[in-house]
């Protein structure tokens, strides 16, 4: 134990270096010569490019992540100490990568049992009453009291955000790290996370890694940029367009049908389906036409059963009794009659497909396994198939990032280089629909712009995919997206 006698110093970072479990040989340090001082009200907003190591640098102060090199201490009874234990009761983290945990857990617990889970294991000997009371209270703050009884399987994406978010308030940590917590948030609780962190940030000191400097508080007014693993306390020059909310994107609009929407012939036809997700219906009668040509944005609040249509249209979910499907796949000049058929030709891009794949493998590998649209790899690919995934990639991925992410194990990318793969994953063996949900969620301004015009211009084409595109971000949706339906309460409304 080292004596520090400044009571306000939380945590301090003294030259860390850092290797991901992904990188056993030790040769691509995810950060490099860290020093940091965290101090009790010294509020921070972190930012930086996707693949900088933002995510790692916070799993490190919250004693998660051990160092290669140099060291790190934290705030202890008996002053600093060098125990991540001490770390991970000062400290609590919401992260993508925390949801990816337990969306492949999918434990049977309620919202109410989970966060009175997360108290329960961060102090000891609390009384259940009191767990109970300030878990209430918490998803009271954030305006999800609903969600307590609801068990996590049953939870959309930005549901279970919530609730991963009300287990942190709830705990009262001195420490609360944020990262990129409101993306998947729609506009109403994003307004009641504002207010309930500006609560909590009057006891506790707020560190937050984002890409959009709009979601950040007045009130956070510290400032630090990583970039290559290497951490500033300043935003350095030229660093503007890996935060600005427009990156100076130019839309590629799709061209004009050249026949009619209601003449063209239909992908999907849906009438009077409704879906139930664990006991629960998740939809409500749905009457929907998708047309060939047609590319839709679909919106609505959190747990509006977004997600839940979208794994319907890709064959995860099925229509209750009553309701009827049909998916008319150009690629097949006919309906689709076996799972396997639909998701040949309709590909789904989403935070849990992310989180379900595990396989350890490289950048290229992960893409060419969309030609079988396989979960791991399980044959040899052909050059000439290897150099249709780089051309995919190199979509996303400019100037020359494609062919180093190409050799690159997938364990050791940020969430922000994994999502873009995951696209050009999804447009191997040319699929007839793209189902995207939030899929700029942790990516900065620049990938964003990467995305956006690479979809418009696969949508520019006219012969590429179908697209329907779920975001709570109205700038996040590509130009092309000309048509939009809104979901509310698991019913569908198209909008003129």
């Amino acid at each position: 134990m080292d004596n520090v006698t400044s009571p306000e110093l939380l945590v301090s970072i003294e030259g860390v270096t850092c290797y991901l479990p992904g990188d056993p040989e030790r040769r691509h340090p995810v950060l490099r010569d860290i020093c940091w001082q965290i101090a009790a009200g010294g509020h921070c907003a972190l930012f930086g490019p996707n693949g900088a190591g933002k995510s790692s640098l916070l799993r490190l102060v919250a004693g998660e992540l051990w160092p290669a090199g140099g060291r790190i201490l934290w705030r202890g009874a008996g002053g600093m100490e060098t125990s991540p234990i001490v770390g991970r009761g000062l400290c609590a983290l919401v992260s993508p990568a925390v949801q990816e945990g337990w969306q492949r857990r999918a434990p049977e617990l309620t919202g109410l049992e989970y966060i009175m889970g997360v108290i329960a294991g961060a102090e000891f000997g609390v009384a259940e009453a009191e767990c109970e009371v300030r878990a209430r209270k918490a998803a009271a703050s954030l305006g999800c009291p609903e969600l307590l009884t609801r068990r996590l399987p049953e939870l959309s994406q930005g549901q279970l955000r919530l609730v991963l978010l009300a287990g942190a308030l709830a705990r009262n940590p001195a420490l609360l790290l944020l990262d990129e917590c409101l993306d998947g948030l729609d506009a109403h609780h994003r307004r009641s996370f504002g207010e309930a962190l500006e609560a909590y940030a009057e006891r506790g000191t707020v560190i937050m890694a984002s890409h959009r400097p709009e979601s950040v508080p007045d009130w956070c007014q510290g400032r630090a940029w990583l970039d290559g693993g290497r951490l500033s306390l300043r935003i350095p020059a030229g660093a503007e367009k890996f935060v600005s909310a427009k990156a100076g994107r130019q839309p590629k609009p799709a061209p004009a049908p050249k026949a009619t929407p209601g003449a063209a012939p239909p992908i999907f036809e849906l009438s009077g389906v409704s879906v139930y997700v664990e006991r629960h219906k998740a939809l409500h009668d749905i009457d929907w036409t998708v047309r060939r040509g047609e590319h839709w944005r679909l919106t609505g609040p959190n747990g509006s059963g977004k997600s839940t249509l979208l794994r319907l249209l890709a064959g995860d979910e099925f229509a209750a009794a009553g309701g009827r499907l049909t998916r008319f796949l150009p690629s097949l000049g006919r309906e689709a009659r076996t799972l396997e058929e639909v998701r040949r030709g309709v590909r789904l891009v989403s935070d849990l497909s992310q989180a379900l794949y595990g396989y350890p493998l490289r950048g290229l590998e992960l893409v060419c396994s969309g030609l079988d649209n396989s979960i791991g790899v399980y044959r040899d690919f052909s050059a000439a198939e290897q150099a249709e995934a780089l051309a995919r990639m190199e979509l996303f991925f400019p100037g020359g990032e494609a062919d180093r992410l190409a050799a690159t194990s997938i364990r050791r990318m940020s969430t922000g280089e994994l999502r873009r793969l995951f696209l050009a994953r999804a447009l191997m063996g040319a699929p007839d629909v793209l189902l995207l949900d939030e899929p700029c969620s942790g990516l900065d301004a620049v990938a964003r712009r990467h995305y956006l015009e690479g979809l418009e211009c696969v949508a520019a084409t006219g012969t590429g995919p179908a697209l329907i595109f779920v975001s709570h971000e109205a700038g996040d949706a590509p130009a092309c997206c000309t048509r939009e339906a809104r979901l509310y309460a698991g019913r569908l409304a198209i909008l003129p």
